[in-house]
C-alpha cells in the first residue's frame, strides 16, 4: 500500500490507495478492463490504471465468465466478481462453469449445485449429479437415483436403480427387478412394487 499526502490550500488529506507494486513476474493481456498479474507464484488482478483489484494471493485465477472468475487457493476453489469480492468462498474441491446462473460444485467428493449469487441450491451431498432434462437433475447416492429440480426441490426420492428420460411426460423407473412409471411431478403412475 502506498500513502500519499495531498494538500488543498491549508487542508491536509491523507489518502491510502493501493496501486500495483510493479515488477510483477507476469502481466497478462487486459480483458474487460482487468489484467491478471503474477507475483512470487501467486495471482491477482489489476485495473487499467494499475490499481490492484486483488492482491496476488491465489494459486490460480481462471478467465471471467458472466463477470465471475473461479479462483484456487491450496487446491480449493471459490468465485470472485470483477471487483475482487469473493462471491463464493474458497472451500470447494471443484466448481464448474456457470450455465443459466448455476454451476456444479464438489466438496469432500460429493456433488451439488450453486447459484451465481453464491447460494447453494443443491447441497454437495450426492455421489453423482447430472443434468437430466430442462430444469431437472438426476442425483445418485449409493447406486440409487432420484430427481431434483433446478431449485433443489425433490421431485423423487433417491430410491430407484434406474430412471430413464421422459417421453410424453412419463419416465420409466426401475427398482428390485420391476419397472414402473413416474410423471414430471414424481408421482408413481405405475408403481414399481
Amino acid at each position: 500500500m502506498r500513502t500519499f499526502l495531498i494538500t488543498l490550500g491549508h487542508v491536509l488529506l491523507l489518502s491510502s490507495i493501493v496501486y500495483g507494486q510493479g515488477g510483477y513476474d507476469r502481466i497478462d493481456k487486459y480483458e474487460g478492463g482487468i489484467a491478471k498479474v503474477k507475483l512470487n507464484g501467486l495471482y491477482g488482478l489489476v485495473d487499467l490504471n494499475g490499481k490492484e483489484i486483488v492482491t496476488p494471493k491465489y494459486d490460480l485465477i481462471r478467465p471471467f465468465n458472466n463477470n465471475r472468475a473461479r479462483v484456487s487457493l491450496n487446491k480449493l476453489w471459490g468465485i470472485i466478481d470483477r471487483n475482487g469480492k469473493e462471491v463464493i468462498p474458497v472451500k470447494y474441491d471443484k466448481i464448474g462453469i456457470f450455465v443459466s446462473n448455476q454451476a456444479k460444485i464438489q466438496k469432500d467428493g460429493k456433488w451439488g449445485m450453486i447459484h451465481y449469487d453464491g447460494k447453494e441450491i443443491i447441497p454437495a451431498k450426492y455421489d453423482k449429479l447430472m443434468k437430466f432434462e430442462n430444469t431437472l437433475y438426476k442425483v445418485s447416492n449409493g447406486g440409487y437415483w432420484g430427481i431434483l429440480d433446478n431449485q433443489g426441490k425433490k421431485i423423487t426420492p433417491v430410491k430407484y436403480e434406474k430412471i430413464e428420460g421422459f417421453n410424453d411426460n412419463r419416465a420409466r423407473v426401475y427398482l428390485n427387478g420391476k419397472w414402473g412409471v413416474i410423471d414430471r411431478q414424481g408421482n408413481e403412475i405405475i408403481k414399481v412394487n
